[in-house]
This record gives structure tokens, sequence and C-alpha cells, in this order.
């Protein structure tokens, strides 16, 4: 997913791609679990694969929809519930930019899982 103005932790914004970890249940009122990309090579481990120790997870270039080497960053999670997601897409503009493989959500997900990082909360989302 593309977020056209993502606003970063810091109170920057800017343009960003995100890959949505669940499929929340709406009823419940869980909700969207995603996580920030990055095509920055800088201190990134250089081997495809999960890097849990680090909280990254390395999609090579064009492997799935990416066109560049491409890290995703689990050190920071971020939740959005329904009704705010909608409103985002239509008002900031969020589009489905690519998918990925479900093998690659998969390895993404057990990578995540891995991590010593990750709340319990966020874990259980991941169902």
């Amino acid at each position: 997913m593309f977020h056209p103005s993502f606003e970063f932790t810091n109170g920057e914004t800017g343009r960003k791609y995100l890959i949505i970890l669940n499929t929340p249940d709406i009823k419940k009122s869980e909700p969207f679990l995603f996580c920030k990309t990055t095509s920055q090579p800088q201190n990134k481990p250089q081997t495809p694969g999960c890097h849990a120790e680090k909280n990254l997870y390395c999609i090579d270039a064009k492997y799935d929809f990416f066109p560049r080497k491409t890290w995703v960053q689990f050190f920071e999670m971020f939740e959005v519930n329904y009704d705010e997601f909608i409103k985002q897409h239509f008002e900031l503009g969020l589009e489905v930019k690519g998918e990925l493989k479900t093998e690659t959500i998969n390895a993404i997900i057990n990578c995540i899982k891995k991590s010593d990082d990750v709340s319990a909360y966020h874990l259980a989302l991941l169902k």
C-alpha cells in the first residue's frame, strides 16, 4: 500500500510504502496492523529473508512487487482502525500499488514472530 503523506514518529511526513500484515475482524473492532518499508540499504543486511534480530525482512528486487531491494521494517508497527483506514484511503489517497505473494507475507509474519521486540498484542493480531 502506498501512503502519499505518511506521518513519521518525528512528525515529518513523506511518501511511504506500507505492508498490511493482517486481515482484521472488523466485528471485533480489530485494527489493521502494518509496517513500513525502505529501499535505503545503509546498515542493513543484504541477504534476502529474515533478520529478526534486526527487526527486518529483506525482499530482493523484482522478487515480488518492489522494483528495488526492499526491507520490511518491523521495529515499529502501526495500528489503524477500519474507519480511519477508509478515511485515509479517500482523504489522503492511500493506494494499493501491488500485492506480495502469499509465501512472502507468511515469511514476513514468521520472521516477526521470531523477534523479541514485538508485543504479545501485535503477535495476536497476526493470527
